[in-house]
């Protein structure tokens, strides 16, 4: 028997003993708040000065500024929550939560509630309605694999608990692995989760643009980036290298890079697979995250989303292909030739250039790891105290398993990474709708951003790369299993509206 969207909808009542829980929730917060607000009261001003420096006086002479943005987040936060409650609607709150999560690394544990909340609607929904089945990935062998090849580590660490932590604390990306196949189960759940994904993305990209406003108004960089290379010196004067709600500007240049080629891979669909308005929206959007991108001053990120832009015109325009080709082949000449191209390589390499040169040798330094210790590495988190005079991480992701997870590592992971790709390949080729092929591409695109960044940078334990892997493979199973739009009165998660 089909159920229906409203049996599995959650209900407002929530009783007398819900209302009683309810009430002693905010009087728990609101006892929170007033605290939070005597502390910014009695430090508040001595931080804003720290943290800002003694000028411009409009902003230190702020009273209560901590407190003004505390409350200001918390309602705004209060008001979408509530109008999601009021509608029955829980399940976008959740999935909105999640998708902001890995677009924000600085704020804490919103990763792991917001899948503590998916976790529990499902199992909320399971038991009331056993006959709706919720989805298994096989790639949770792979996944298995990759965890005891992690966990080779406690024998390799003299702390075992610090690698304890780490894992315990990085098992929630496998998580999200294995729980977005279960829950994004249709064309309408992928849409919803991307708008999510897109609106987030923004709003870290806004918060880039505040962080360069501070620092101009306070002469000193303002972003959640505490290294020495915070900044670029460039023939134009010194730029903070912007952040957004990440705590590296190369991991937040990769997200809104691989959102930004997405959203304009989606928006070159042929009319009968979008909108006018749609299209619009996701053009707007491209523009907007290869901005944040520019000015996150991360070099391989600017390689990675010039590299997939210019790929989209190859895959989606096939019978220009000749032309574009050999368009593209004029402009690099007379680039080239014009004396130009050596002057934008010198602007680049010139940026933190002694950055660029001393990840060589740090590079050589992880080789060297992998080629002593070949069969499980050093172990996770052990490269820094590997005859390392840098005492810094090795600055690629790819050498970053080989030292860190020897062979075992790499055949685990790029075994499961191959998997994810081979996968997509096959739903490129043989769709069940066009709906789920221009999601295939788009997500390939969007790992071309990674692939290319993993040269120069640590992803392999950045949630985003996890998350995009989790997404997918809900679209490799959605294709498998045909999923249709008149069957979303069955799904277990995020219901249709009525």
């Amino acid at each position: 028997m089909r159920s229906s969207a409203s049996r599995i909808e959650l209900s407002n009542d929530y009783g007398a003993m819900g209302s009683l829980f309810a009430y002693a929730v905010y009087i728990v917060v609101g006892w929170l708040v007033a605290t939070f607000v005597l502390q910014d009261a009695v430090l508040g001003h001595r931080i804003q000065i720290e943290v800002l420096g003694p000028i411009p006086m409009l902003v230190n002479d702020i009273p209560f500024m901590g407190s003004i943005l505390f409350c200001l987040a918390g309602l705004t936060l209060s008001f979408f929550v509530g109008l999601a409650l009021k509608s029955s609607n829980i399940d976008s709150v959740a999935l909105g939560a999640f998708a902001f999560s890995y677009n924000a690394d600085v704020v804490p544990f919103l990763f792991q509630l917001s899948l503590l909340a998916i976790f529990l609607i499902l199992i909320s929904r399971r038991l009331g309605h056993k006959t709706t089945p919720i989805r298994m990935t096989p790639l949770v062998v792979l996944i298995g694999l990759i965890l005891l090849s992690y966990m080779t580590s406690f024998l390799l660490n003299p702390k075992p608990l610090s690698v304890f932590a780490n894992l315990f604390y990085r098992s929630s990306y496998f998580v999200a692995m294995l729980l977005l196949p279960a829950i994004i189960v249709s064309r309408r759940h992928l849409d919803t989760l991307f708008n999510f994904m897109i609106v987030s993305a923004m709003l870290t990209v806004g918060v880039e643009v505040v962080q360069f406003i501070m620092s101009s108004m306070t002469e000193q960089v303002v972003t959640f980036y505490t290294d020495n290379y915070d900044r670029v010196v460039t023939p134009y004067g010194v730029f903070p290298r912007l952040t957004g709600l990440m705590y590296h500007p190369n991991h937040q240049s990769n997200l809104l890079a691989t959102q930004a080629v997405m959203a304009l891979w989606f928006a070159t669909q042929p009319k009968s697979l979008i909108s006018s308005g749609r299209r619009t929206f996701l053009f707007i959007a491209y523009i907007v995250l290869a901005f944040g991108v520019v000015i996150t001053w991360s070099r391989s990120g600017w390689l990675s989303i010039a590299l997939a832009t210019a790929m989209i015109p190859l895959l989606r325009y096939r019978k220009f292909v000749p032309i574009y080709i050999l368009l593209s082949a004029s402009f690099i000449a007379a680039v080239y030739s014009s004396g130009i191209g050596a002057m934008a390589y010198q602007f680049v390499h010139d940026l933190n250039g002694d950055s660029a040169d001393f990840r060589w040798h740090v590079d050589d330094i992880a080789m060297d790891a992998f080629l002593t210790h070949p069969r499980f590495g050093l172990g996770v988190g052990m490269f820094i105290d590997y005859y390392n005079p840098y005492q810094l991480e090795v600055h690629d992701t790819y050498l970053q398993v080989a030292s860190g997870m020897g062979i075992a590592g790499i055949v685990t992971i790029g075994g499961f990474v191959l998997a994810i790709i081979v996968r997509l390949l096959h739903t490129c080729f043989r769709p069940s709708h066009p709906a789920y092929r221009e999601w295939a591409i788009a997500l390939l695109l969007g790992m071309i951003i990674t692939t290319v960044q993993a040269m120069f940078a640590m992803f392999l334990w950045v949630k985003f790369i996890w998350c995009v892997f989790g997404i997918s493979e809900a679209v490799v199973l959605n294709n498998r299993d045909r999923t249709e739009e008149q069957q979303s009165n069955e799904f277990i998660f995020l219901p249709p509206p009525r």
